[in-house]
């Protein structure tokens, strides 16, 4: 690899300013550091883990987002598999590709306007959804029955000007990366087929109540099961799954691989979208759904807080909630298993950012709830 290549991914805004025989020397154009780049890169050598470390340092990222990035690796995939066992290995009917393709397309898109807020039925799409799903690409098919590997890349994240700049005390606080919404993009497409799986298909009966909530919350809206229930009805399809590779940047969730939905459960997904075409909405202002970005202790004592990533009026933004000791203890576990969150509380706006009126206002988004 050579400097010029690193110009248009970790390097961003660094800009070469001299050059030798051996490499270049690059500036950042709103400080004052310069950074040496030899005019070819070796990845996993020497040279290059200096400079994934020392970015990496000047960013405040990890030097596994700063190598990702040089790799180009930034890119969450979802691979979306049609399986048969009636038709040659590898194919499957034209007309049945085609169905999966256009229903990967609305359940994505679905994905990207329930992201910033659930809606479980949608009268019109996001626009900003919809400028992010046009950035998705689809890659080559892969063996094993029928499998279209679906990309979306990550941006960059935007620079936290909250966060704090000194390392946090052992045992007192831990911080997760901002997550771009690329992911949460992604990350709901994916929390939606496994809230479907749990509440609609292990169960093998139709949900009601407070399952139907859980879907919603979950991302779950009437054109994505819609979508999903036209993949089960085709014909030469036995079984529709995904399975999802997260880039190795930020801090990618845990527990959201695969997912499998057979085609037994189709009449199931259809009564569930009947259900969520006439769900009244979650009131936004008083339910919160994304990542953990904080969990920290009180100094001398055992309550705390959690803030949780989230979008609020169609805007990044973080919920803080004070927290009593045994909900803390709970959230440290929460945070080192990248769980999502919901905050079920109205907020108000501090010198410290928003903060949920009511106290331990919060809970994991529930993947494995039984129907009821």
């Amino acid at each position: 690899m050579n400097s010029s290549k690193c110009s248009s991914t970790a390097i961003g805004r660094w800009r070469p300013k001299e050059a030798g025989e051996v490499g270049e020397l690059w500036r950042h154009p709103t400080s004052d550091f310069i950074l040496p780049v030899p005019h070819r890169l070796v990845a996993g050598g020497i040279d290059w883990q200096v400079i994934t470390e020392r970015l990496a340092m000047l960013e405040g990222v990890k030097a596994a987002d700063v190598a990702a990035r040089l790799e180009e690796r930034a890119v969450d995939i979802a691979n979306l598999r049609a399986a048969n066992d009636i038709v040659v290995r590898d194919t499957i009917p034209l007309e049945a590709g085609v169905t999966l393709v256009q229903s990967c397309w609305t359940m994505l898109r679905s994905s990207a306007t329930t992201a910033p807020g659930p809606r479980p039925f949608i009268r019109r799409y996001r626009k900003m959804g919809d400028d992010l799903v046009s950035a998705a690409r689809m890659a080559h098919t892969r063996r094993g029955s029928f499998i279209i590997p679906i990309l979306l890349p990550l941006s960059d994240p935007k620079p936290d000007e909250k966060a704090k700049k000194e390392p946090p005390l052992p045992e007192m606080e831990v911080t997760a990366a901002q997550e771009p919404f690329e992911r949460r993009v992604m990350r709901t497409f994916a929390e939606s087929l496994a809230a479907l799986d749990a509440v609609v298909v292990k169960p093998e009966k139709e949900p009601r109540g407070p399952s139907i909530h859980e879907l919603i919350r979950a991302g779950v809206s009437q054109q994505f099961v819609m979508a999903l229930h036209r993949v089960l009805t085709e014909e030469a399809v036995n079984e529709f799954s995904a399975a999802f590779d997260w880039a190795p940047v930020g801090d990618p969730p845990k527990g959201l691989r695969d997912v499998s939905i057979p085609a037994a459960a189709a009449e199931r997904v259809k009564a569930v979208a009947s259900r969520l075409k006439d769900a009244p909405a979650p009131r936004t202002e008083e339910q919160f759904v994304g990542p953990i970005r904080r969990v920290e202790r009180d100094p001398d004592v055992d309550t705390g807080s959690v803030t949780v990533q989230t979008i609020r009026n169609g805007h990044p933004a973080s919920v803080a909630v004070r927290v009593s000791a045994a909900v803390l203890d709970q959230a440290w576990e929460w945070a080192r298993d990248r769980k999502t969150l919901v905050v079920q509380s109205k907020v108000r706006r501090t010198s410290e950012g928003l903060m949920a009126e009511t106290t331990d206002a919060v809970t994991p988004l529930m993947l494995d709830v039984p129907s009821r």
